[in-house]
């Protein structure tokens, strides 16, 4: 009895096996054939069946690959799971692993299987780096489900029509019987007309949302169709474009027979390269007073067989439709296309947007907002699945591609995006907590609001003439304004973003701000612009250099002069040189033009060897023609009056080009108040002999140059103060002094200069430059006190008074000094502010070294990034540091 207890148990456990294997066997052989006829949710039940009567590599995958052509990412990740911890398990596995991981928002798992990869191929979309820095970015806004649309199957693709209702694809109809039998016998390779054996649910409809709630099917507008989705309403909602898979009953000209195998594609493309596919068509229709579509027209490049046309969007303003399609000849998968169409409704030839916007995947869902293009892809970096993007566009063009990251996109599928007037924002998305499969959300954009105020220097609104120009700093596009308002530039920020503001206007510097940034607790960014008018033509400095007699050569008295000049031009790109040169009057007036012209080009030649571009120098000579006194032909003259017309009149003069655009320098920050642009000009003292009020030739030399920027500034006037020594009666001085400054306006006047723009005080021996009444004073120092003091007035200021900041002795005496020594200089400025600020931006690209030092012979303010031993070492030091970047540096010593 044990031996035959034995024998049947053994051949028990062996039938008891033999069962299980075969119904496993049976069952994966039925789960192929329901793969391989598209049943993905029949194939998954039957691999889940068949992996839990024994666990195998072959089942796990199968019910993984199926779960994840469903788009059922949680199931997917489940069964990938279980497949990568098989010995079998190959890189692809490993691959949808990951890919599974990702759109769980396991970024751990993702990490880990990618570290287990042997070789990264595959992993194109995944960009690890990306991934982290979403995954760690937050927002304040956030994602809510609209009520009452989503249901536990796919809602997705919301639009809203000129009446308020709303419009979105669903496939929550009927669904297919989940209590399966372990092994359907019934493999029939005819069609399910009820079921969308795909996804085992129904087939996509149209329904729409009233204003009460209510929601219903749209009746299928086109015959024998089985998707219908997509709709775009236009025309104040008398027209809608939309798509739908419908039945074809031939192909090229032939009967489809129904013994070949069909595949109604959705709207997002499932593909069966061995079956025929029926793809989705492109038509539009127009709407009834009873909200029906009244009739149905195809668009002419659709092709049922051959590609899909999907997710149509219409910039009516633009006549353009746009719209995805997997055509031949894109970048690959769906591409996003373009193309016109009049008010009948006649289209041009489609166009591809172009390879910023299309990848080697899929992009699909169209939008256009202003000067924003929106639209999801799965072939560009992002956090998983489709992915929504945007990208600037003006007149065709598209620029900055951008992920919009979170919360618009999570590690899944979401697209369908749609703004509305007001910023209310919708979107598709089958992210993790939602109702069903795909649900529709919505957000408030939460928008900030930029005001910018433009105004004069007087304060104020510039009310027209000028242009503003925004960019958004991380894609550089230019974006649309609103200037309706006078003297006001408004427009709608996304918060957190950066932005950039230029603002210009004929005759006056633009206006640069490079530092807006979309932050404020009232959601108000506020700024107030100051456009200054361009001083064109404004001389701000003058000098005279003087030639021996028949020479053109530029005399050791006449190089500092020049290198003023030269240092000035240097430091201000804006200064432009005005050469007038003269001779006396001797010799022929042909040999005189010659020899005037040949003293002009020598100053040019000088300033050339200082680096000044004779492009800066404009040349002008007058021979005999403008004598500075009376000693023409034939009149006897001394030999220091015929020197003083064997001159070159040196104008260096700021904007010189009426009507060209000049960036505003930097150190003319408050050029509304500044009167002479910053730069300080040198006005002689004139000093008598003793007991004296006669001009002496160099004193007359001094106030031919005073003349000249007199006739250069009309605008200008002169204070003259006159001084004597301390000998003498009070009484004799006052009037001594009185002479002396009348001689000076005299000269002046005789010169040209109206008498109203001088104005003249004595003041005896009151204001001694050293007093000499308490020590004894030597003759040097009775001559400084002999003296007619002038004084450059701009509406009733003297250009040449220290700035404030500098009014103090014992602050500018607190100010750094140059020691002795070679300079490489940045910069000069005529406050203290200004050259900080340049100090500052030299920091910026990487000079944190620069210094400044403040000079009190001109009192300006150089800025310098370092210091050198030797001219030889400058001059190698000025290349490398030209080469790093700073062009606008020279040396100069101290």
């Amino acid at each position: 009895m044990n031996k035959i207890f034995k024998a049947a148990f053994v051949i028990i456990f062996a039938l008891l096996v033999y069962g299980r294997s075969h119904g496993q066997q049976a069952l994966l052989r039925y789960a192929d054939k329901e793969y391989g006829l598209l049943h993905y949710q029949e194939s998954a039940e039957a691999y889940e069946r068949a992996y839990e009567k024994r666990g195998k590599y072959r089942a796990a995958k199968g019910a993984a690959i199926s779960h994840e052509k469903m788009n059922d990412y949680q199931s997917a990740y489940e069964w990938w799971e279980k497949v990568v911890g098989f010995e079998e398990a190959v890189t692809e596995d490993y691959v949808h692993f990951a890919a599974a991981a990702n759109y769980e928002g396991k970024l751990d798992k993702v990490k880990s299987a990618l570290d287990t990869l042997p070789y990264r191929e595959g992993l194109d979309a995944l960009n690890l780096d990306s991934l982290q820095y979403w995954y760690a970015s937050t927002s304040e806004m956030a994602l809510e489900p609209v009520k009452g649309i989503n249901s536990s199957a796919s809602d997705y693709g919301l639009v809203v029509d000129a009446h308020g209702n709303m419009y979105f694809t669903s496939d929550r109809g009927k669904t297919g019987n989940s209590k399966k039998a372990a092994i359907r016998f019934d493999l029939s390779e005819g069609m399910d007309e009820d079921i969308y054996e795909w996804t085992g649910r129904d087939f996509l409809h149209v329904y729409k949302a009233d204003s009460t709630g209510a929601i219903r099917s749209l009746e299928l507008p086109v015959p024998d169709s089985y998707h219908f989705a997509d709709p775009f309403f236009v025309d104040d909602g008398n027209t809608v474009f939309y798509t739908v898979t419908r039945k074809i009953k031939r192909q090229n000209g032939k009967k489809i027979k129904p013994a070949n195998r069909v595949n109604p594609e959705m709207d997002y493309g499932q593909q069966a390269d061995a079956y025929v596919d029926y793809h989705s068509e492109l038509y539009f229709s127009h709407v009834g007073k009873d909200g029906k579509f009244a009739d149905y027209t195809p668009v002419p490049w659709n092709d049922a067989i051959g590609y899909s046309v999907i997710t149509p969007f219409v910039d009516e303003e633009a006549g353009k439709l746009y719209f995805a399609s997997d055509m031949p000849g894109g970048f690959g998968g769906y591409d996003i296309y373009e193309v016109s169409f009049d008010e009948d409704f006649n289209f041009g030839t489609p166009r591809n947007v172009g390879e910023l916007i299309n990848s080697a995947g899929d992009e699909r869902d169209p939008f256009l907002m202003d000067d924003t293009f929106y639209f999801s892809s799965n072939g560009h970096f992002g956090l998983g699945g489709f992915d929504l993007f945007s990208a600037g566009y003006r007149e065709g063009d598209f620029s900055g591609l951008k992920n919009l990251g979170i919360p618009y996109n999570s590690p899944r599928d979401d697209f369908g995006f749609l703004l509305v007037e007001g910023g209310k924002m919708y979107l598709s998305s089958d992210r993790i907590g939602g109702e069903g499969l795909d649900d529709i959300y919505s957000m408030q954009a939460m928008l900030m609001r930029f005001l910018g105020r433009v105004v004069d220097c007087d304060g104020a609104l510039v009310s027209d003439g000028f242009m503003a120009e925004m960019i958004k700093k991380d894609e550089q596009r230019a974006l649309t304004l609103d200037q309706e308002t006078a003297g006001e530039i408004k427009r709608d920020l996304e918060p957190g973003e950066d932005y950039s503001l230029k603002i210009s206007k004929r005759g006056y510097f633009p206006v640069y701000d490079d530092q807006i940034k979309a932050e404020a607790e009232d959601g108000l960014v506020e700024r107030e612009y100051t456009l200054v008018p361009i001083p064109y033509q404004r001389t701000v400095f003058v000098d005279l250099v003087y030639y021996d007699l028949d020479k053109a050569v530029i005399r050791s008295d006449a190089m500092p002069v020049l290198d003023q000049v030269a240092e000035l031009m240097a430091s201000q790109s804006y200064l432009d040189l005005q050469v007038r040169s003269h001779t006396d009057a001797r010799a022929s007036n042909e040999y005189n033009e010659k020899l005037s012209n040949s003293r002009a080009d020598a100053v040019a030649a000088y300033l050339e060897q200082k680096g000044i571009s004779s492009e800066r120098v404009h040349e002008a000579w007058y021979g005999e023609e403008e004598l500075i006194n009376d000693c023409g032909d034939g009149q006897p003259c001394p030999e220091w009056k015929h020197q003083l017309n064997r001159r070159s009149e040196l104008v260096l003069m700021a904007f010189s080009e009426e009507g060209k655009e000049y960036e505003l320098p930097a150190d003319l920050k408050d050029l509304c108040e500044e009167p002479n642009l910053g730069v300080t000009m040198d006005v002689p003292t004139i000093y008598f002999d003793f007991d004296k009020y006669t001009l002496r030739p160099n004193s007359i030399s001094q106030l031919d140059r005073v003349a000249l920027l007199m006739r250069e500034r009309p605008a200008m006037e002169l204070a003259l103060a006159g001084h004597t020594d301390i000998r003498g009666s009070e009484s004799y001085n006052e009037v001594l002094s009185e002479h002396r400054a009348e001689v000076v306006r005299d000269y002046l006047v005789a010169l040209g200069i109206d008498a109203d723009r001088i104005s003249y005080k004595w003041y005896g021996k009151t204001q001694p430059v050293h007093d000499c009444s308490e020590q004894p004073c030597s003759e040097a120092d009775h001559q400084l006190n002999r003296r007619t003091e002038i004084m450059l007035m701009l509406d009733g200021v003297n250009i040449n008074d220290a700035p404030d900041s500098m009014s103090g002795g014992e602050e500018a005496a607190a100010m750094p000094l140059a020691t002795d020594g070679i300079y490489l200089i940045s910069g000069v400025f005529s406050t203290v502010d200004n050259a900080s600020e340049h100090l500052d931006d030299l920091g910026r690209k990487g000079f944190g070294q620069a210094k400044y030092f403040y000079n009190p012979d001109d009192q300006l303010f150089y800025c310098y990034v370092t210091t050198f031993d030797s001219f030889h070492a400058a001059s190698k030091g000025l290349e490398q540091y030209k080469s790093d970047g700073l062009e606008n540096v020279w040396v100069k010593k101290m």
